[in-house]
């Protein structure tokens, strides 16, 4: 948990570190940009594999013999996202212009992608902390490169960021070129990749859409902020929303931890207590420290803003983030019991909501935002608790 933590620091501290040392605004939210696009085409990558590779370890019994398995298709799989991501960038060079962040959204992707199926593999081999050791070392690696920057006075460049995750991805693409191309007659041929991937897909096309939806809404607006709001606007919203994370990474620290036993012990029904006291008490833990962290940062920096508006926009984005954060872990249930068509439906809900609040008068674009994001998620929950009741899920020690 300590190592866990460790990461999500290096993680959280990269761009605020970039805008505190630079004083760019508009390159701060460059990095946002890039993080939030990133974060939304992720659950299309690898095909919903993560996500299934837990369902099918609970329920086969040669568990040795699917972590194996699987482990070989997602290297086939990451040697074609790499070969897409490749051609997709030397397209932007050399044909028409994409988007000229692409190199760093598409280097990002893939690496965000293998280390969320890097993470699963040593979960489930009761070796959690050696997937950290990649995002961790990627993330160091950036962190140099952004001191050494610091050292000689050179101007920022925002390669410094993603370094350490192009490095990763050009290197594990080595790796799984040389294992597949080596081993693909003993070990890759006889594997059931086609059958694998597509019952991966049955399995995890609801869960993919949902979390395409709720990420599109959660980033929605750092996505649109150089074009749609002025630049304090977009810095406002995309620092709460950063401070803010500290209670996602919180969420997923726990998750990961607290993942394999979800899965694979208890009643299908059953919803552990204890569990559920441990999650609530560490994350509302986590939402005082952002509430200090954030009013230190604006009074440290002696930034002026609207105080009722500053208050507003505050309470809208950690309230979203915090229910955010509990419906994820409750629909984590949801998927134990392959009923992830539960979670689409409650996403296309929470769509609905968003872009009907998004499309009230009369407010400014900050705040429509912000009280999309706020109450579309908590009418989400609510139903997701209904949903929960109804098919009679239940609490024990």
């Amino acid at each position: 948990m300590v190592l866990s933590y460790c990461d999500k620091a290096v993680i959280f501290l990269l761009p605020i570190l970039v805008l505190q040392i630079f004083k760019d605004q508009t390159v701060y939210l460059s990095i946002e940009y890039i993080y939030s696009v990133t974060i939304v085409i992720i659950p299309f990558l690898d095909l919903g594999l993560v996500g299934y590779f837990f369902y099918i370890y609970r329920n086969k019994e040669d568990k040795r013999k699917i972590v194996n398995e699987v482990t070989k298709i997602f290297h086939v799989v990451y040697f074609i996202l790499f070969v897409l991501g490749f051609g997709i960038v030397c397209i932007h060079y050399f044909v028409f212009s994409i988007d000229d962040n692409i190199i760093y959204i598409v280097s990002r992707a893939i690496f965000l992608s293998t280390f969320a199926f890097l993470s699963s593999y040593y979960r489930l081999k009761n070796k959690p902390e050696r997937g950290l050791y990649v995002t961790i070392t990627a993330n160091v690696i950036s962190l140099m490169f952004l001191f050494i920057y610091v050292l000689l006075g050179l101007e920022f460049d925002l390669w410094v960021i993603f370094i350490g995750q192009i490095l990763f991805c050009v290197l594990y693409f080595l790796k799984v070129a040389r294992l597949i191309i080596l081993k693909w007659s003993k070990q890759y041929q006889n594997t059931q990749i086609k059958s694998v991937l597509k019952a991966s897909i049955l399995f995890s096309w609801p869960s993919i859409i949902q979390v395409f939806i709720m990420m599109y809404i959660a980033n929605y607006g750092k996505i649109n902020a150089l074009e749609i709001m002025s630049l304090n606007d977009g810095t406002l919203l995309s620092i709460i929303q950063r401070f803010s994370m500290l209670i996602q990474l919180t969420h997923g620290a726990l998750l990961a931890f607290m993942i394999k036993e979800i899965y694979i012990s208890g009643d299908i029904l059953e919803i552990k207590k204890n569990l559920l006291k441990k999650y609530l008490a560490a994350l509302v833990s986590s939402i005082f420290c952002v509430l200090c962290l954030t009013i230190g940062y604006f009074l440290y920096n002696d930034v002026h803003y609207d105080l009722n508006r500053l208050i507003l926009v505050l309470t809208f984005i950690i309230g979203y983030t915090f229910i955010w954060c509990f419906t994820s872990f409750l629909e984590v249930y949801y998927s134990r019991e392959n009923k992830n068509k539960i979670k689409l439906y409650l996403a296309i809900t929470n769509a609905i909501c968003f872009v009907g609040i998004l499309n009230i008068s009369g407010l400014g674009y900050l705040e429509k935002i912000t009280a999309a994001m706020f109450f579309s998620t908590l009418v989400t929950f609510i139903i997701s608790l209904a949903v929960l009741k109804h098919r009679k899920y239940y609490l024990t020690k």
